[in-house]
């Protein structure tokens, strides 16, 4: 009996101590759960320090960053959105003193930037050296056809600015094409874009060997030729019917190239160098 009851006393105590964590550990949790908590704030930057440390990094003043975020906000920025602050408020500055003082600023910003480009560069060809003595940094007879695309590209350019002044109003050009030639047509656009400035101008295509009309418009219809063109009398088709021989007898000065051209003004002609053209 004793027995007994010592079991059911320990029985007890232990649904006793149970009931009590049980107790403990909710109170624990609805206190955790009660309890406020302190929210983590970041102190956000604001745009005005944003735009403080833009202007400062440029040397500038709020009013003139903002002055300038306002330009970028217009047509500049369409036409040059990475423009630089300095350049940007000297073009549109509202006096010629704030067109200087920037003009200085800016001037004194690429002369150092530029100083120290070479005095890394000069530091790079000492490593380089030092490191691959035996190995050129470029060989420049790699770069030779380079040189001579751009010296003509440049020559090409020159004499084409300098033929578009020379040019009147008034003024064709007569091309005489071969009735094969698949190549005609880019030549026949840079003629066209030397006359671009004339009002009264333009080309006109005389097709060699051909037949009869319908060879010319079939040439012209391969070369891609506009009509729009054509009724603007900015350019005409027309059969040769002997006429480049004609004129070649005439010529003291004659340019054989596989797409003669003769100015045509005031009722006399000249033969035309292509090169003298940019083309």
């Amino acid at each position: 009996m004793n027995r007994i009851n010592r079991c059911v006393n320990v029985m007890v105590l232990l649904i006793v101590a149970v009931v009590l964590t049980n107790t403990g550990l909710a109170e624990t949790a609805e206190g955790q759960t009660s309890s406020p908590q302190t929210p983590v704030r970041e102190t956000p930057v604001s745009q005005t320090q944003l735009i403080q440390q833009d202007a400062t990094r440029w040397s500038l003043d709020i009013s003139e960053y903002e002055r300038y975020l306002d330009l970028i906000r217009g047509p500049l920025g369409k036409w040059n959105p990475s423009i630089d602050p300095l350049m940007a408020l000297g073009m549109f500055a509202d006096t010629e003193q704030q067109s200087q003082r920037y003009a200085e600023r800016y001037a004194q910003q690429e002369f150092e930037l530029t100083e120290r480009v070479l005095h890394f560069q000069t530091a790079y060809r000492a490593a380089f050296d030092r490191l691959y003595p035996n190995v050129g940094v470029l060989d420049q007879r790699l770069l030779a056809p380079y040189y001579a695309h751009q010296q003509q590209k440049t020559a090409s350019k020159a004499a084409k600015n300098l033929a578009q002044r020379r040019f009147v109003e008034g003024d064709r050009l007569l091309v005489f094409v071969a009735d094969s030639c698949k190549e005609c047509f880019t030549t026949i656009r840079r003629l066209m874009s030397l006359l671009s400035g004339l009002k009264h101008g333009g080309v006109d295509i005389y097709v060699r060997d051909a037949n009869d009309d319908a060879a010319v418009s079939r040439w012209a219809k391969e070369q891609g030729i506009q009509t729009e063109w054509l009724n603007k009398q900015t350019l005409t088709l027309n059969r040769d019917e002997g006429l480049y021989h004609r004129l070649r007898s005439r010529s003291s000065n004659v340019d054989h190239v596989t797409v003669p051209v003769f100015l045509q003004r005031n009722q006399q002609l000249f033969q035309l160098k292509t090169g003298d053209l940019g083309l």
